[in-house]
């Protein structure tokens, strides 16, 4: 790759986003912002806990997917001298706090079901199920925007979970609605707010395991070190690998560095071997920014060899 003085090793165009993924994840804010007056709304006239559940969830991921729309544009952002790197990581600190938020809003919203369970409130089925169609058709609308990118980065999937979440809940609490207009059982508004609370738990831990990881600097999901040293000590030209480091700067883009022992011989081949080795990686594990240390024999480190 040729040196550029502002971007010194990376690629600028391996972090933009999905062509047209920004007008779609604007699309889905003002939607979630709909929702979240409509719900509230409503639930204050129905009386649905569940609704309100929904409503505060909503409001959260409108805030999240501003997070998302604000990190998107970060992570394209020039490295400059003080972050060779970039701003590709802006899509974890995203991920990471928008995880958080639904961690807090899972567990208020179990607190308040548990609470509702032992002081029943009158609710309007009718209403409620009128309030619940209208979100859920909105935010089943919003998850088929951006179902497309989900597994493009770990932000755009975390700004997806938080819409399919949502139309998950919506469509629970129109089934629930039917139920309290039909039989008569209250007592679901209330269950549906703790199963709507587990699953957010449950959704936001997923997220924040991949975004602590990648923070850790642990070995991308899918890609094995042993793996991955294994084939490099079988790569013709190299007789041996030690030191060898596998990370993650984002859930895109995933860096290696290695000392690799190549005896002794002209740097030409020396630099061949580099070359065709770093093709090998990006090909075969996905991993574009490898730094690949050439030596004649062992450095004298040994005992910092990879772990199988």
């Amino acid at each position: 790759m040729k040196y550029n003085p502002h971007v010194p090793f990376l690629s600028q165009r391996r972090f933009s986003s999905p062509p047209g993924f920004s007008a779609r994840l604007l699309t889905a804010i003002i939607l979630n912002a709909f929702i979240f007056m409509a719900e509230f709304i409503g639930s204050l006239l129905t009386g649905s806990l569940a609704l309100a559940s929904d409503a505060f969830h909503n409001l959260s991921d409108f805030f999240a997917l501003i997070l998302s729309f604000v990190g998107i544009h970060i992570t394209n952002w020039r490295s400059n001298t003080r972050k060779s790197y970039g701003y590709v990581r802006a899509e974890i600190l995203v991920a990471f706090l928008n995880s958080l938020t639904l961690v807090a809003i899972g567990f208020v919203i179990i607190y308040e079901a548990v609470n509702r369970i032992f002081h029943p409130f009158q609710i309007s089925g009718a209403g409620m199920l009128g309030i619940a169609v209208i979100g859920f058709v909105a935010n089943a609308a919003g998850t088929l925007l951006l179902k497309r990118h989900a597994h493009d980065d770990l932000n755009l999937r975390s700004a997806f979970l938080h819409l399919m979440t949502d139309a998950l809940e919506s469509l629970a609490i129109v089934i629930g609605a039917i139920l309290v207009l039909w039989k008569g059982w209250t007592l679901v508004d209330p269950l549906l707010s703790i199963s709507i609370g587990i699953f957010i738990l449950k959704s936001a831990w997923d997220v924040l395991v991949d975004a602590v990881n990648i923070v850790m600097e642990g070995s991308p999901k899918g890609v094995d070190l042993s793996e991955v040293a294994q084939f490099m000590e079988t790569f013709p030209g190299v007789k041996s690998v030690h030191h060898v480091h596998i990370w993650s700067l984002s859930s895109r883009y995933h860096a290696l560095s290695a000392h690799i022992v190549v005896g002794d011989q002209q740097l030409s081949n020396v630099c061949n071997i580099i070359n065709q080795l770093a093709e090998a990686l990006e090909n075969r594990f996905g991993i574009q920014h490898p730094t690949l240390q050439p030596e004649v024999e062992v450095c004298s480190e040994q005992e910092h060899l990879f772990l199988k």
